[in-house]
C-alpha cells in the first residue's frame, strides 16, 4: 500500500512543462534550423515564409506532458497572412507539431529548457530535431 501512495505523490509532485521556457525552446529550434530543415523541413518553410515579421508567427494550443526526463509537447504553428511561397516551395500557414524537450547547456554553460536533438545519420550531416510538423489542413 504504502509504494502505492508513494507513486501517487510521486505523480502529483511533478511540476509543469513552465510555458515560457518550453515556447522559447520551439522558437530557437525553428530559428536555428530555418535554413537547414533538419528532418523538420516543413516547419523550415513556415518559419522562412514569416521570419522577416515574426510578430505574424505564433504557437498555440500548446500542451505538454512529463516524458522520460523532459517533456513530449504538442502544439499548432500558426502563421498570419495564409498559405505562401518560399525557397520555390508552398509553405502552410498552420502546422500541427510534436517535439520532445529536455534539459540542455545553453549560452553561458547555464542549464535550460530545449527541444531534443538526435545524433546526425550515419552519413553525417546535422543533428536532427525531434521537433516534427505538418500541413495542419491536410492532417
Amino acid at each position: 500500500m504504502l509504494s502505492i501512495l508513494a507513486l501517487i505523490a510521486a505523480v502529483t509532485s511533478e511540476s509543469p512543462a513552465p510555458v515560457e521556457e518550453v515556447q522559447a525552446a520551439i522558437w530557437y529550434d525553428l530559428e536555428v534550423n530555418a535554413m537547414i530543415g533538419n528532418s523538420n523541413w516543413i516547419a523550415s518553410l513556415w518559419y522562412n515564409a514569416g521570419s522577416d515579421e515574426t510578430a505574424n508567427l505564433h504557437i498555440r494550443d500548446l500542451s505538454c506532458r512529463h516524458h522520460g526526463g523532459g517533456y513530449r509537447c504538442s502544439f499548432t504553428l500558426f502563421r498570419d497572412g495564409g498559405v505562401a511561397t518560399t525557397l520555390g516551395e508552398e509553405a502552410p500557414d498552420m502546422l500541427t507539431c510534436e517535439a520532445d524537450l529536455m534539459r540542455v547547456k545553453g549560452e553561458d554553460d547555464k542549464i535550460e529548457l530545449g527541444v531534443k536533438h538526435l545524433p546526425p545519420l550515419p552519413r553525417g550531416g546535422h543533428s536532427r530535431t525531434t521537433m516534427h510538423c505538418k500541413d495542419a489542413r491536410k492532417a
